[in-house]
């Protein structure tokens, strides 16, 4: 696979960091292998309540409100006078980094919905090779179709400690079929799936190692902007080689030599925990973004 040269810009920093090697972690478990996990009491997911949501400021930033809270606070109703949110019940539930929320042939009741930190979903051959198919940030269903199916067949597992809540699917399902402006969301939830599908094969198949690691940097910061009223350049990323490596179907390998080429060329900075853009039009160039 080859990449083209990437610009660089004059009197540009070259940022220690992503480019250095990456403290070597214990290999993940296959999708095989961690139905035969057996956990130990402190890694059991902490349920933390287990009552009626009760809706703040914070949770108009969130993605999944208008769907699930529909957009009203516990104890209003609409203009019809039905219930507001007090007819959902949730579960809120903290597991710690690298540990599952959902096992890709899990039967569950439940949707799961991100309150805080990052999750990945992906799938996994029988050997372990796995595909990224989204990074999920705090207000992401871990999967559309847990909204209406018992089984994702997704792997969703926390990449920092990771706070999510639990809505039972046959409420949820009561409440959106009696509503057709939720069901309007729900298929425009769809759509938007399918789309990045669509996107994602086509990277896969179609653009360069450059273009795909270039695109999933302006995709992940525009998802963090449209989850915050602060305007920055700089954000949270606490993805490791290995996670870009198999968002982007790339060797971790292939992924340092293109983000070393990113950051000498003065696009972005990446420190252990955090990502600056910082020339944006470059990056969109890069990234062939339109």
């Amino acid at each position: 696979m080859t990449t083209t040269a990437i610009k660089a810009l004059p009197k540009s920093p070259s940022p220690a960091g992503f480019g250095a090697s990456v403290p070597t972690m214990p290999p993940l478990p296959s999708a095989s292998q961690a139905s035969a996990l057996t956990l130990r009491p402190e890694q059991v997911p902490q349920v933390v309540a287990a009552n009626a949501m009760t809706c703040d400021v914070a949770c108009t930033m969130c993605p999944a409100f208008n769907l699930l809270c529909c957009g009203m606070k516990e104890g209003d109703a609409d203009g019809e006078g039905r219930p507001g949110t007090q007819s959902l019940s949730v579960t809120v539930h903290t597991i710690p980094a690298r540990r599952l929320i959902l096992h890709p042939k899990e039967w569950s009741d439940f949707v799961p919905i991100i309150c805080s930190g990052w999750a990945m979903s992906s799938v996994a051959l029988p050997d372990g090779r796995r595909q990224i198919i989204s990074f999920l940030l705090p207000g992401d269903i871990v999967s559309a179709g847990s909204l209406l199916a018992p089984m994702s067949g997704h792997t969703v597992e926390a990449i920092t400690e990771v706070t999510y809540r639990k809505f039972k699917r046959e409420e949820i399902k009561g409440l959106m079929f009696g509503r057709a402006e939720l069901l309007e969301k729900l298929f425009a939830l769809w759509n938007e799936a399918k789309m990045r599908a669509d996107q994602l094969a086509l990277d896969l198949g179609r653009r360069r190692a450059d273009e795909r690691i270039a695109r999933l940097i302006l995709r992940l910061a525009e998802k963090v902007a449209k989850r915050t009223t602060v305007r920055s350049q700089t954000f949270d990323f606490p993805l490791r080689q290995r996670h870009i490596a198999d968002a982007t179907g790339l060797t971790p390998v292939h992924v340092s030599k293109v983000l070393g080429e990113l950051q000498r060329a003065g696009l972005v900075e990446i420190s252990s925990r955090s990502l600056t853009i910082r020339n944006v039009t470059e990056l969109q160039r890069v990234a062939d973004w339109r």
